[in-house]
Parts: structure tokens; sequence; C-alpha cells
């Protein structure tokens, strides 16, 4: 009987493992649609800390979100390759025209964020909101820039 279960968590772990893989291969050729959804999860991770912000705490509720945040900011250059300007994206071409821009404002952001993770982990609500506007101003200033209307 034990030879039967380890046959099925071997089968398990096959398939698990072969999921794995087809999410990073359409992530692996499709740019765009990769990025959005690393956008969604951003968005996510915001309305939950302006949640925590709003209630006043518990700071320990943002440092996970915020750590998204870090995460996403570490990568999203990569989710631009040349040639991704076209097809269903509000990314305008002004990002692969002005990248070290682009790249500048996004260190902004991954900064920001990591001193909101930081804040988030000391426990101090009036840092972490101050820090949650700073990210959102950062957003900003990307989004005014190079994502179209």
């Amino acid at each position: 009987m034990r030879i039967h279960w380890n046959r099925v968590g071997l089968a398990a772990a096959t398939l698990a493992l072969g999921i794995g893989f087809a999410g990073i291969t359409v992530a692996q050729t499709d740019p765009i649609k990769a990025r959005q959804e690393l956008y969604k999860a951003n968005g996510g991770a915001m309305r939950a800390i302006k949640a925590a912000v709003d209630a006043n705490g518990p700071a320990s509720a943002v440092a996970p979100e915020a750590a998204k945040l870090v995460n996403t900011f570490k990568t999203v250059t990569a989710h631009f390759p040349a040639g991704s300007d076209k097809g269903e994206t509000k990314a305008s071409a002004e990002i692969w025209k002005n990248k070290a821009d682009f790249e500048k404002l996004n260190a902004d952001a991954l900064a920001a964020a990591t001193k909101l993770e930081t804040d988030a982990k000391a426990g101090d609500m009036t840092l972490v909101a101050a820090g949650f506007r700073a990210v959102g101003a950062t957003c900003g200033a990307c989004h005014d820039k190079y994502r179209l209307k």
C-alpha cells in the first residue's frame, strides 16, 4: 500500500510542477499579460494597505502587503521587454524611448515600498500612513508619464 501512495504523491508533484512550468511559459511568451497580472496584484496590495491605514492599524497587516510591493518593484522593468508596447496594453511607447527615466521612477517606487515595509514592521502607523502616500505618489509619477489613459 505504501508504494501506491508514493506513486500518487509523485504523480501529484509532477502535475504541480508541470502546472508551475506552464505558468512560467505563459508569462515568458506574453509579457503584456504577465505585467497586467503583476499590476493587478499591486493594486490588491495597495487596497489592503489603504484599508489598514484607514483603520489606523494594525501595522502588522501592512508589512506582508508592502513586501509584495517590494517584490513587484524589483521585477517591474523586466516585464517591459522591447516590442511589448504592441497589443492590448496601457503602456506608453515612451517607456522604451525613455528607459533610464522609467527605471529611475521604478527605483523610486522600490525605495518607497522598502521604507513602507520597514516602517510597518516597526509598528509605527504614522510612518506607515506617510509611507503609503509616498508609494502612491511614486506610482502616480510613473503612471502620469508612462501609462496611456
